[in-house]
């Protein structure tokens, strides 16, 4: 029966090109607001439970305002100053995580990008939030300023289904899936594959991703037709390669040899008289 089950559906990784649609379709301040922080969020892998608000009780912690900073020529940027969206790299702590880990910290350097830039994107989030009446260096990054004039923390599901909705503005037949085949953890998925597929080096994925085993793997689509880019090519780099013998199959220390073994099981208080002298004289 448990052999017949379907196995565990997979959320599909996203694109940057999907990142890019949330931008270009936000209309309002919120949309805006959400747009911005799954881009953001997208840089470093993070879980949905460290950028928005989820159910249930959770030992991540979601990240606020202090635990985001800004570099500039190696000095660090009060949130304060207007040349943050200039600073050179961008450093988040992460206080407590999935797996226990505390006050683990990521860095970024600005890219250049005009809209796709770590810096830029959290710089954005951080003036906006600072601009609100009322918030501390404790406001977690997904506070926005609702119309009424209310402070509202962004829910996961509000930001799933942007998310959907930008992947069905693009269409399943550019993607190759449709909005309900991506999750909020597609974000951390496509920030793993978005690496790979540039031979990112496996340690750095670990670092930026915070994955402390090669769990990232599970994050890597085979689906994606990029994945094996490359790959048939090298396969037939070689023509030839030479194969090292193996030890000489009379030589009774190999692994496997039956003289190996037969001497084996004749050792011991117990073994045979006549097996004596055949291993006395194997070893003379």
């Amino acid at each position: 029966m448990k052999n017949e089950d379907p196995g565990p559906k997979q959320q599909y990784a996203i694109t940057t090109g999907i990142l890019l649609m949330l931008l270009k379709i936000a209309v309002t301040e919120v949309d805006r607001a959400m747009a911005t922080l799954l881009c953001a969020a997208f840089f470093f892998a993070c879980r949905s439970c460290e950028y928005s608000s989820v159910s249930g009780e959770r030992r991540t912690k979601i990240i606020k305002i202090k635990g985001v900073r800004f570099f500039l020529k190696n000095k660090e940027l009060h949130h304060s100053d207007k040349r943050l969206p200039l600073a050179d790299s961008i450093t988040i702590t992460f206080e407590m995580q999935k797996n226990d880990e505390r006050n683990e910290m990521v860095t970024h350097q600005r890219n250049g990008h005009p809209s796709l830039c770590p810096v830029r994107l959290w710089a954005s989030i951080i003036q906006r939030i600072r601009s609100y009446k009322g918030t501390t260096d404790e406001s977690p990054v997904n506070t926005v300023l609702l119309p009424n004039g209310e402070l509202h923390e962004i829910k996961a599901t509000d930001l799933l289904i942007k998310l959907r909705a930008a992947v069905s503005a693009i269409g399943k037949e550019a993607l190759g899936f449709g909005p309900k085949d991506i999750g909020l953890h597609s974000l951390r998925s496509g920030a793993a594959m978005a690496m790979y597929l540039m031979a990112v080096p496996v340690f750095t994925i670990m670092l930026i991703g915070r994955w402390s085993s090669d769990a990232f793997l599970r994050y890597i689509r085979r689906q994606v037709k990029e994945f094996s880019s490359g790959v048939s090519t090298k396969m037939i780099a070689n023509e030839a390669f030479f194969t090292i013998p193996e030890i000489s199959k009379e030589d009774p220390r190999i692994s496997g040899h039956q003289l190996n073994h037969r001497l084996r099981q004749n050792c011991g208080p117990n073994a045979p008289s006549h097996a004596i002298m055949p291993r006395m004289a194997l070893f003379a």
